[in-house]
């Protein structure tokens, strides 16, 4: 039983700290530049048909209504989810399916580790009185261990049902922050649940197909921890140093959206 349970948490510990190395250091994609000024920004839009705001001065570049620039990152990232400061950068296009799999492992790691906490509590109170003294002596230590492993599990079951709520609803953490920005929380939560549907699984135009289904085409590679791409890519950023790390908290503007 202590061998199932130790080959478990390893299990769960490669896979949340492999996919989270992938997550920091996997660009998240951007939109290819084109050659742009202030003053041909205006022709661009009326030659080519595309509206002024879908066109970034900051980056040059044409953006897709999925789109958004970081203010952080400073730079447009493709199907854009959110700037996360945890990972030290934006989650778009490329990581998003690194994300999602440490979220989903991270989770299951905290119930793994609340069921672990809960082995002594079993001694304590399943004692005989008389044995209670000698085996309750590390239940103080344990007690402050699970209300900790209590609090990230509850953190970590909210972000992943929002996570699930957000993919089969075909939107992205960014576009529920701007409309609760502009119509309120319980607005944006009505808009949430309304768009929900199972047709996101067969839609191959989806959030879902394009960042979790594409990227993991078979089961197989949604269980088996990259180790080997998280070394790869962790030494790809030690040797070149190519990836930038951006480990801010995002300021909130006062009038417009979080990020354009």
């Amino acid at each position: 039983s202590s061998g199932i349970n130790a080959e478990y948490g390893w299990f769960l510990f490669l896979n949340a700290t492999s996919n989270y190395v992938c997550t920091v250091f996997t660009p998240p994609g951007s939109p290819p530049k084109v050659t742009m000024t202030p003053d041909n920004a205006m022709s661009i839009s009326i030659e080519s048909c595309i509206p002024r705001e879908k066109i970034c001065l900051e980056c040059k570049c044409i953006k897709a209504d999925t789109t958004h620039h970081c203010g952080v990152c400073k730079q447009c990232v493709l199907h854009m989810d959110h700037h996360c400061p945890f990972v030290m950068g934006c989650v778009g296009l490329n990581n998003y399916h690194y994300f999602y799999s440490f979220m989903v492992y991270f989770y299951f790691g905290m119930v793994y580790s609340m069921y672990l906490t809960f082995g002594p509590f079993k001694h304590c109170h399943g004692s005989p009185y008389e044995d209670r003294e000698y085996k309750c002596e590390e239940v103080g230590l344990v007690s402050i261990l699970c209300l900790v492993v209590g609090f990230n599990m509850i953190g970590a079951t909210m972000m992943n049902s929002f996570n699930i709520l957000a993919l089969f609803s075909n939107t992205s953490t960014m576009s529920c922050l701007i409309s609760s920005m502009k119509g309120g929380l319980m607005t944006s939560a009505r808009a949430l649940f309304s768009q929900l549907s199972l047709r996101a699984l067969t839609n191959t135009r989806s959030r879902l197909h394009i960042l979790l289904i594409s990227k993991r085409s078979h089961l197989i590679y949604f269980l088996l921890p990259p180790v080997v791409t998280a070394a790869r890519l962790f030494l790809k950023h030690v040797l070149t140093k190519k990836r930038t790390i951006n480990f801010k908290f995002p300021k909130m503007p006062k009038k417009t959206g979080l990020i354009a």
